[in-house]
């Protein structure tokens, strides 16, 4: 799990965010956010780890706690599309997009997927899903749904509320959703091939950029985790993820 050479972390970082520009600048408790996904990405122990980004305010704010950032073009048209850019010149063989307005993955999780993405031969690009029962957040459509087969294979990612509970039986009411977490292990050919792919009819939809991987065949299998603390779109989110973070102290 510690070839330098054989996986690598990219976290894709736009300063230019359409939600709420700067984000990854914000701070909490005292770090900026690209900064505590920088650190779980470390230690999670599985490659070297860089910044991609099109600012050179973020390139200095990596610098300033330590973290390696690498400028990538201002045409990336996705963070798929800057983490490609960004490995392109590398050997690695496994690389792994964490995004960047996830500021509680855990090093846990990163090290599941790299885990899954080595060891399943029939896995293009392995992910990360919560089970959860919360209606608030199940019905926020910047919470991502995917739908998982038993194999944890999945068969769809949507902002709609999915599977629908047709009936209120004990078990329809038990039954988890799974809520989507913001990190894609990809095998470098699965990688240079979904770049290259048009973008879908159901990725322009949804705005769901997973979905143009499923609707071209591609295999994409998740692990599992207890938990994952708020993502950061919105200026909402960000006083979500100050409180989130008094109760991990």
């Amino acid at each position: 799990m510690n070839n330098l050479n054989d996986t690598l972390i990219v976290i894709p970082a736009r300063y230019g965010s359409t939600r709420l520009p700067a984000k990854m600048l914000e701070t909490i408790d005292g770090k900026p956010v690209i900064e505590w996904v920088y650190r779980a990405a470390l230690a999670a122990g599985c490659g070297d780890v860089l910044i991609a980004t099109e600012s050179q305010k973020i390139v200095a704010a990596a610098a300033a706690f330590g973290g390696k950032a690498v400028m990538t073009g201002e045409t990336c048209q996705s963070g798929t599309d800057r983490v490609f850019e960004a490995a392109a010149k590398t050997p690695a063989q496994y690389i792994i997009n964490v995004q960047g307005d996830e500021p509680f993955i855990a090093s846990s999780t990163i090290a599941g997927v790299a885990r899954l993405l080595r060891r399943d031969a029939a896995a293009d690009i392995v992910t990360a899903c919560v089970p959860t029962l919360d209606m608030e957040l199940i019905n926020n459509p910047n919470c991502v749904k995917a739908v998982l087969n038993a194999e944890g294979r999945a068969l769809y990612f949507s902002r709609s509320v999915v599977p629908y509970k047709r009936e209120t039986t004990a078990d329809a009411v038990a039954a988890p959703y799974y809520q989507h977490c913001g990190i894609y292990g990809f095998k470098r050919a699965a990688l240079e091939k979904f770049v290259k792919l048009p973008k879908s009819n159901l990725e322009n939809l949804e705005k769901l950029e997973q979905l143009r991987a499923l609707e071209a065949g591609m295999i994409i299998k998740s692990i599992l985790i207890d938990r994952a603390g708020p993502a950061i779109d919105t200026a909402e989110d960000l006083s979500k993820a100050k409180e989130f973070a008094k109760t991990i102290k």
